[in-house]
């Protein structure tokens, strides 16, 4: 017989060969339940007294000894009912409570600033990598070209590789370049889901924006990045990209 469906309202295995046991034996002292349940003695009351809790099992005394049987089957249409209060209940206690606290203290976790500065080309690297981790498939990030380091073979070898991850997790890049480098651009990054325009106004060169981050990135002598971690940064310099991308 398929009994998941005790286990999954919250009786044990031994619970349920004792309760079964009950049903076939209509009623009987421990000695009998233990043998056919094959449960240890040791446990047998523990067992029962949790079955009594959930009103599966019932006891008549005869000559001074406990007789047990099993309670009507249907009693475990009530433990489900009971179940499905007690998952409501908490369903209400979640949303009226947990989840607004939950939310109320990612939001100060959101709203934290802080600065972290990463050196050498490892360095780099990581930082990229937050681009990679703090994004999901179907997202997009913003770019504000690089400038004359795109022309370095180490840079267009960093990016290749970078790319490919970027790609392969279905991630998306807008990307502002000043036209002074539009042929670069254009022969050695351009990848695919990348939209690229060029602009002449005056761009902070080498920022990335992505979720709550600006980094800034020099490649020029130890390559290092600048990462900025706040959403008041970000949205500014956000809404310029987007002001500049639309014109």
């Amino acid at each position: 017989m398929e009994t998941k469906i005790l286990n999954q309202i919250g009786m044990t295995d031994s619970e349920v060969k004792v309760y079964f046991t009950l049903l076939e034996l209509e009623s009987s002292t421990v000695g009998p339940i233990i043998e056919k349940a094959g449960v240890p003695d040791s446990k047998i009351y523990a067992i029962l007294g949790k079955l009594k809790e959930k009103g599966l099992v019932s006891f008549v005394i005869k000559n001074n000894v406990k007789h047990f049987q099993a309670a009507d089957p249907k009693n475990l249409v009530n433990i489900l009912n009971e179940k499905g209060q007690e998952i409501e209940k908490q369903k209400r206690e979640l949303e009226e409570n947990i989840i607004p606290q939950i939310e109320k203290r990612r939001k100060l976790t959101e709203d934290k600033q802080e600065a972290t500065v990463y050196e050498s080309y490892a360095g780099i690297k990581a930082a990229f990598n937050l681009i990679l981790e703090n994004l999901e498939k179907g997202e997009e990030y913003q770019v504000f070209m690089l400038g004359d380091s795109l022309k370095e073979k180490r840079v267009i070898r960093f990016f290749q590789n970078y790319h490919k991850k970027r790609i392969s997790k279905g991630i998306g890049v807008r990307l502002l370049s000043h036209t002074e480098y539009k042929d670069i651009v254009k022969k050695r990054h351009k990848y695919k889901a990348m939209e690229i325009k060029f602009t002449n106004q005056t761009i902070p060169i080498g920022t990335f924006l992505f979720k709550g981050y600006v980094m800034t990135v020099i490649w020029e002598g130890k390559p290092t990045a600048f990462v900025i971690k706040s959403g008041k940064n970000y949205e500014h310099y956000k809404d310029f990209f987007e002001a500049l991308w639309n014109s």
